[in-house]
């Protein structure tokens, strides 16, 4: 039995306000043509199929002709969790229609996570264990008045008897037939590695709660997982994070987006074969002075391809206009520069004072008062960003409101 295990595609995420369709079209474009190339048994996305809860009609479209393409191929099976940009309940509204195409969605945890694929001949091939991203509303471990280490403590707990019971039930399920057990799920494993500016972070509370790999048995052939995007095997050779297959900030830039083919003999792991994705748009991050920028870009001009690229004066003379100036370097090139920052500028508030507050005992809503205050933003300001920042609270699920 062989499987494609992918995860993280984002669909609808946008760079800077710039749109990325035509990358993510392309990525499923590929990806039908890398299955009919190695022929897998099943496909698992493990997590964040799509960038918002609420994904436009056209990246709905990307994402339903992607699966629609793949019917009738020699990957009869698909097993799609959601992730923690995703809405459960839109990823499961078609479970009904999608189920009879052997499309398995878990959206909602629940207590059958447990899907059985066959293989050529009709019988079972390989036991997946399908997972959600669980919130801590999910896992009822959290109490009211309970502390920030009592909150982690229980997510954590609840987390780990989830994936013990599914297991458990895995197992019976399994009997003595020589088929594997195979894990997909959407979390953040202590051990994993993860960009400083990813863009990713575990969303339980606003708190980075983590599991460790002995969540997953020996007997577990294969975890899938999803959440980090740098594609990664974490502790053993047989858990994996497959990582976004698209740089989806400019600090994924450089690194290797990759798919991966797993083979099993028996109940046992066999192999794993990372496939490089193609890059269907190319980025670049410049620091340095003007003159070292100016450098730079015009090397990247010279390459005559489309190029986004962020840009960090670190200049110790004030720069001026630097947007300005940069605009003149490339206009009419096809370098498009979708971020500046000026770090001489940061350099001024270097000496302002920080409150001695252990940040475990501030809320989120504290905290924007706290910068309000500490870098004198005007009253009118406070009013429009206010707002935005509860909207984002929100938008995370953190019970925070005012």
């Amino acid at each position: 039995m062989r499987i494609l295990h992918t995860s993280d595609w984002h669909i609808g995420k946008k760079l800077k306000e710039h749109d990325r369709s035509d990358e993510f079209r392309k990525f499923l474009e590929w990806l039908g043509d890398v299955i009919a190339a190695e022929k897998p048994d099943a496909v698992i996305v493990a997590g964040d199929v799509f960038d918002s809860r609420s994904p436009s009609a056209e990246s709905q479209e990307m994402y339903y002709s992607f699966f629609a393409r793949t019917a009738g191929t020699s990957c009869r099976d698909a097993v799609i969790i959601s992730g923690n940009h995703d809405s459960p309940a839109l990823i499961d509204a078609p479970a009904g229609v999608m189920g009879r195409c052997n499309i398995h969605v878990i959206g909602r945890p629940r207590e059958n996570e447990i899907i059985t694929i066959n293989d050529s001949d009709g019988r079972p091939g390989i036991i997946v264990c399908a997972v959600p991203f669980l919130r801590d509303k999910d896992l009822g471990t959290v109490r009211d008045g309970d502390t920030f280490p009592e909150i982690e403590r229980g997510i954590k707990e609840g987390i780990m008897s989830h994936y013990a019971g599914i297991f458990g039930k895995a197992r019976e399920i399994r009997g003595d037939m020589d088929i594997p057990i195979v894990a997909a799920g959407h979390l953040f494993l202590e051990a994993g590695k993860t960009l400083t500016d990813e863009g990713e972070r575990s969303m339980y509370l606003g708190t980075a709660v983590k599991v460790g790999t002995d969540i997953f048995p020996e007997d577990v052939a294969y975890v899938a997982l999803g959440h980090l995007h740098s594609p990664q095997k974490v502790g053993r050779e047989n858990i994996r994070y497959s990582g976004s297959p698209v740089a989806l900030t400019f600090g994924e830039w450089g690194v290797r987006k990759t798919v991966s083919i797993v083979d099993f003999d028996g109940r046992n792991f066999a192999g794993v074969k990372e496939i490089p994705v193609p890059v269907w748009q190319k980025m670049a991050r410049i620091s340095g002075d003007m003159a070292g920028i100016e450098a730079e870009l015009r090397g990247l001009m010279g390459m005559n391809e489309s190029v986004w690229a962020e840009v960090t004066y670190t200049g110790k003379n004030p720069a001026g206009d630097i947007q300005s100036s940069l605009e003149e370097i490339v206009k009419g090139s096809m370098v498009e520069i979708l971020s500046i920052r000026n770090e001489s500028e940061r350099k001024i508030t270097e000496g302002i004072p920080r409150p001695q507050v252990k940040i475990n005992d501030i809320k989120p809503t504290d905290m924007l008062s706290l910068y309000f205050d500490e870098y004198r933003i005007p009253e009118d300001m406070q009013k429009v960003y206010r707002p935005l920042y509860m909207e984002i609270l929100r938008e995370m699920e953190l019970d925070y409101a005012e």
